[in-house]
């Protein structure tokens, strides 16, 4: 059981790391001079890899 508390505490802590590099990842991306590259349907970043469709 001691394992199984571990285990849930580890994985609390990852999604907090998780939600904090997401986080970093949108403060990034929002300062990024974006330079796209486009195909048919999308167009991404090549510094921050911010993917946009190009379908509306």
């Amino acid at each position: 059981m001691n394992r199984v508390i571990q285990i849930k505490v580890e994985m609390k802590q990852l999604e907090n790391q998780l939600e904090q590099l997401k986080r970093e990842l949108d403060i990034f991306r929002e300062n990024c001079n974006h330079e796209f590259v486009n195909d048919d349907y999308s167009q991404r970043c090549t510094k921050c890899h911010l993917i946009e469709s190009l379908q509306w």
